[in-house]
Protein backbone atom coordinates (compact mmCIF):
# COMPACT_ATOMS: atom_id res chain seq x y z
CA UNK A 1 0.00 0.00 0.00
CA UNK A 2 2.99 2.35 0.86
CA UNK A 3 4.36 2.37 -2.95
CA UNK A 4 0.64 2.53 -4.34
CA UNK A 5 0.54 5.82 -1.97
CA UNK A 6 3.61 7.20 -2.48
CA UNK A 7 2.84 6.70 -6.78
CA UNK A 8 -1.00 8.27 -6.23
CA UNK A 9 1.02 11.15 -4.35
CA UNK A 10 3.58 12.19 -7.02
CA UNK A 11 0.88 11.61 -9.17
CA UNK A 12 -1.32 14.30 -6.90
CA UNK A 13 0.78 16.73 -5.81
CA UNK A 14 0.64 19.48 -8.58
CA UNK A 15 -2.84 19.41 -8.11
CA UNK A 16 -3.31 19.62 -4.98
CA UNK A 17 -1.16 22.74 -4.93
CA UNK A 18 -3.63 24.03 -7.55
CA UNK A 19 -6.59 23.61 -5.63
CA UNK A 20 -5.29 25.06 -2.25
CA UNK A 21 -4.07 27.79 -4.16
CA UNK A 22 -7.36 28.31 -5.41
CA UNK A 23 -8.39 28.72 -2.13
CA UNK A 24 -5.60 30.36 -0.71
CA UNK A 25 -4.50 32.32 -3.55
CA UNK A 26 -1.07 32.29 -1.82
CA UNK A 27 1.75 29.46 -3.82
CA UNK A 28 4.15 28.96 -0.75
CA UNK A 29 0.84 28.81 1.73
CA UNK A 30 -0.57 26.49 -0.68
CA UNK A 31 2.68 24.14 -0.71
CA UNK A 32 2.81 24.30 3.22
CA UNK A 33 -0.51 23.58 3.52
CA UNK A 34 0.13 20.15 0.83
CA UNK A 35 2.72 19.26 3.03
CA UNK A 36 0.70 18.88 6.10
CA UNK A 37 -1.54 16.95 3.99
CA UNK A 38 1.39 15.05 2.81
CA UNK A 39 2.41 13.98 6.83
CA UNK A 40 -1.59 13.12 7.85
CA UNK A 41 -2.22 10.78 5.01
CA UNK A 42 0.93 8.93 5.40
CA UNK A 43 0.58 9.45 9.51
CA UNK A 44 -3.49 8.41 8.93
CA UNK A 45 -3.47 5.54 5.86
CA UNK A 46 -4.47 3.03 8.46
CA UNK A 47 -7.48 4.68 9.43
CA UNK A 48 -8.64 4.44 5.34
CA UNK A 49 -11.46 2.02 5.40
CA UNK A 50 -12.15 1.45 1.65
CA UNK A 51 -8.63 1.85 -0.47
CA UNK A 52 -10.74 2.33 -3.39
CA UNK A 53 -11.31 6.13 -2.15
CA UNK A 54 -7.77 6.40 -1.43
CA UNK A 55 -8.00 9.95 -4.12
CA UNK A 56 -11.26 11.00 -2.52
CA UNK A 57 -9.76 10.68 1.07
CA UNK A 58 -7.08 12.79 -0.07
CA UNK A 59 -8.89 15.52 -0.91
CA UNK A 60 -11.67 15.42 2.22
CA UNK A 61 -8.09 15.60 4.09
CA UNK A 62 -6.90 18.87 1.94
CA UNK A 63 -10.38 20.53 2.20
CA UNK A 64 -9.77 19.82 6.21
CA UNK A 65 -6.28 21.85 6.41
CA UNK A 66 -7.28 24.69 4.35
CA UNK A 67 -10.22 24.96 6.87
CA UNK A 68 -7.92 24.39 10.02
CA UNK A 69 -5.82 26.96 8.48
CA UNK A 70 -7.61 29.43 8.08
CA UNK A 71 -9.50 29.11 11.20
CA UNK A 72 -6.05 28.61 13.68
CA UNK A 73 -5.10 32.19 11.66
CA UNK A 74 -7.55 34.70 11.82
CA UNK A 75 -7.06 37.66 9.83
CA UNK A 76 -6.14 40.71 11.28
CA UNK A 77 -9.36 42.97 11.34
CA UNK A 78 -9.00 46.64 10.42
CA UNK A 79 -8.81 48.71 13.56
CA UNK A 80 -12.05 51.26 12.99
CA UNK A 81 -14.30 51.64 15.63
CA UNK A 82 -17.00 49.74 13.89
CA UNK A 83 -14.91 46.68 13.79
CA UNK A 84 -14.03 46.30 17.35
CA UNK A 85 -17.41 46.97 18.47
CA UNK A 86 -18.65 44.21 16.48
CA UNK A 87 -15.92 41.53 17.08
CA UNK A 88 -16.28 42.61 20.94
CA UNK A 89 -20.29 42.09 20.26
CA UNK A 90 -19.58 38.24 18.40
CA UNK A 91 -17.63 36.97 21.73
CA UNK A 92 -20.41 38.38 24.04
CA UNK A 93 -22.66 36.63 21.86
CA UNK A 94 -20.47 33.41 21.90
CA UNK A 95 -19.80 34.05 25.71
CA UNK A 96 -23.66 34.46 26.41
CA UNK A 97 -24.58 30.95 24.16
CA UNK A 98 -21.63 29.03 26.16
CA UNK A 99 -23.22 30.44 29.33
CA UNK A 100 -26.60 28.60 28.61
CA UNK A 101 -25.43 25.81 27.68
CA UNK A 102 -23.91 24.63 30.70
CA UNK A 103 -27.00 24.46 32.47
CA UNK A 104 -28.48 22.70 29.49
CA UNK A 105 -25.91 19.77 29.37
CA UNK A 106 -26.69 18.93 32.99
CA UNK A 107 -29.93 17.84 32.04
CA UNK A 108 -28.79 15.18 29.85
CA UNK A 109 -28.46 11.85 30.94
CA UNK A 110 -25.15 11.09 32.55
CA UNK A 111 -24.04 9.12 29.65
CA UNK A 112 -24.70 11.68 27.51
CA UNK A 113 -23.41 14.73 29.76
CA UNK A 114 -20.18 12.73 30.71
CA UNK A 115 -19.39 11.92 26.80
CA UNK A 116 -20.14 16.02 25.90
CA UNK A 117 -18.09 17.38 28.93
CA UNK A 118 -15.00 15.53 28.28
CA UNK A 119 -15.23 15.48 24.37
CA UNK A 120 -16.54 19.11 24.05
CA UNK A 121 -15.67 20.77 26.88
CA UNK A 122 -11.74 19.10 27.73
CA UNK A 123 -10.87 18.44 24.59
CA UNK A 124 -10.29 14.90 24.89
CA UNK A 125 -9.67 13.08 21.65
CA UNK A 126 -12.77 10.40 21.02
CA UNK A 127 -10.60 7.80 20.58
CA UNK A 128 -9.39 8.69 24.41
CA UNK A 129 -12.77 8.79 25.51
CA UNK A 130 -13.13 5.32 24.16
CA UNK A 131 -11.07 4.17 26.62
CA UNK A 132 -11.64 6.18 29.36
CA UNK A 133 -15.56 5.26 29.00
CA UNK A 134 -14.59 1.40 27.75
CA UNK A 135 -16.12 1.56 25.29
CA UNK A 136 -15.41 1.38 21.45
CA UNK A 137 -14.54 4.23 19.19
CA UNK A 138 -17.38 4.28 16.93
CA UNK A 139 -19.54 3.90 20.60
CA UNK A 140 -17.71 6.89 22.05
CA UNK A 141 -18.43 8.85 18.21
CA UNK A 142 -21.94 8.08 18.31
CA UNK A 143 -22.87 8.87 22.08
CA UNK A 144 -21.25 12.08 21.57
CA UNK A 145 -23.20 12.91 18.12
CA UNK A 146 -26.35 11.81 20.07
CA UNK A 147 -25.34 14.48 23.14
CA UNK A 148 -24.90 16.95 20.61
CA UNK A 149 -28.16 16.62 18.86
CA UNK A 150 -29.89 16.11 22.62
CA UNK A 151 -28.06 19.16 23.33
CA UNK A 152 -29.14 21.49 20.25
CA UNK A 153 -32.92 19.91 20.95
CA UNK A 154 -32.85 21.44 24.00
CA UNK A 155 -31.40 24.74 23.35
CA UNK A 156 -33.63 24.67 20.19
CA UNK A 157 -36.71 24.48 22.39
CA UNK A 158 -35.73 28.03 24.28
CA UNK A 159 -33.35 29.70 21.99
CA UNK A 160 -33.30 30.76 18.07
CA UNK A 161 -29.36 30.72 17.10
CA UNK A 162 -28.31 31.68 13.96
CA UNK A 163 -25.12 30.66 12.50
CA UNK A 164 -22.88 30.73 9.01
CA UNK A 165 -21.68 27.82 7.53
CA UNK A 166 -18.83 27.43 9.85
CA UNK A 167 -21.27 27.14 12.86
CA UNK A 168 -20.03 30.43 14.20
CA UNK A 169 -23.25 31.81 16.05
CA UNK A 170 -24.38 35.02 14.52
CA UNK A 171 -27.49 35.49 16.41
CA UNK A 172 -29.67 34.20 19.66
CA UNK A 173 -33.04 35.38 20.33
CA UNK A 174 -34.77 33.47 23.45
CA UNK A 175 -38.17 31.99 22.62
CA UNK A 176 -41.15 32.43 24.97
CA UNK A 177 -41.18 28.99 25.83
CA UNK A 178 -44.07 26.72 27.45
CA UNK A 179 -41.59 25.23 29.97
CA UNK A 180 -39.68 27.07 33.18
CA UNK A 181 -36.62 27.72 31.11
CA UNK A 182 -34.26 30.55 32.11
Amino acid sequence: METELISVWNQMNDRLVNFVKGKTKDEELSKDIVQEVFLKVFSKIDTLKDKDKLVSWIYQITRNEIVSHFRQNKFEIPSDDFFQEKEFEEEDLKSEVIEYMHPMIGTLPPKYREALILSDIENMPQKELAKRLQISYSGAKSRVQRGRQMLRATYDKCCNITTDKYGEILECKPKKCDDNCD
